[in-house]
């Protein structure tokens, strides 16, 4: 299968890498495509070749435009390639690796033509892991995960879709094949904190959206903190059993009562508990 992997990005020093060089080692370079929303800082300079930077007009971030943006630039790709692969910059796919191996390798298991993936945050414990080495391969200085249903996003589709603004839900049925997201927002304090001193500065389109990227530097730090003290089980993460499995049957319990709602999701469910993630994190190709 043919696949294409597509985000957009504005001024991600650390994520536009690390996204560059995943994707590229799991499909190939020539089969990435970044957005580039008018970035300012060079983080695109030295992206492995040949990574094909598309730059448009930086304007005022609005996320429903962003949806629509690409989901035009992933119907334009699907007239070349069999499936597109849609992340943000610090969300990085990959396949259960109990059954596949890459990612390559999971879409030859013919799957179906709308995929959404299970959502787990990277945890950082700042008292305990250094800040994050984008050098080093990211297994070697993280572990914990914790589930979260507004990062069970549909990512892998064969079909043109429309997605909802954050990218959280899509025309299309909730279907869970064996793809699982990183999400690296929670992963380094440091880093976090840098980033939201830009997106606080960046102009909004709509001065009342975008608040989990205008969230104080104190409040950022008490979050990361607070879930840093959660329970932690080590124990393997396996989609079919608990401790995940009961999350994933309220995914679908969730989606009765929201046919007609623009999030077909409890964005809000998280988990309770840090699970331990090596295996998954070994899967990484960063």
């Amino acid at each position: 299968m043919h696949i294409a992997a597509l985000t957009m990005v504005h001024n991600e020093p650390l994520w536009a890498p690390i996204w560059a060089r995943h994707y590229a080692a799991q499909l190939g370079p020539e089969h990435c495509y970044m957005i580039d929303h008018g970035t300012t800082d060079r983080s695109l300079d030295a992206l492995p070749a040949p990574i094909r930077i598309e730059p448009i007009e930086r304007a005022p971030l609005d996320e429903a435009w962003r949806a629509t943006f690409i989901a035009s630039r992933a119907h334009t790709l699907l007239q070349t390639y069999d499936a597109v692969i849609h992340t943000d910059a610090d969300e990085l796919l990959i396949p259960d690796p109990a059954h596949w191996p890459s990612l390559r390798a999971w879409a030859g298991s013919k799957p179906p033509a709308t995929v959404t993936a299970v959502g787990l945050d990277v945890q950082h414990i700042p008292n305990e892991e250094p800040r994050l080495d984008p050098d080093q391969p990211i297994a070697d200085q993280r572990r914990w995960l914790r589930f979260s249903a507004a990062m069970c996003k549909p990512v892998f589709t064969q079909r043109p879709i429309q997605w909802s603004p954050g990218f959280h839900s899509a025309s299309a049925p909730l279907v869970l094949a064996g793809l699982v997201l990183l999400h690296f927002r929670y992963a380094d304090l440091d880093a976090g904190l840098h980033r939201l001193a830009r997106t606080r500065a960046q102009s909004f389109a709509d001065p009342h959206t975008g608040q989990h990227q205008r969230v104080s530097g104190p409040d950022f730090t008490a979050m990361i903190q607070a879930i840093a003290q959660l329970p932690r089980r080590d124990i393997p993460i396996d989609p079919a059993r608990a401790p995940l499995r009961p999350w994933l049957t309220q995914l679908f319990q969730d989606r009765l009562h929201r046919e007609h709602e623009l999030y077909k999701l409890d964005l809000s469910r998280a988990g309770n508990e840090l699970w331990s993630g090596r295996s998954l994190l070994e899967a990484l190709s960063v």
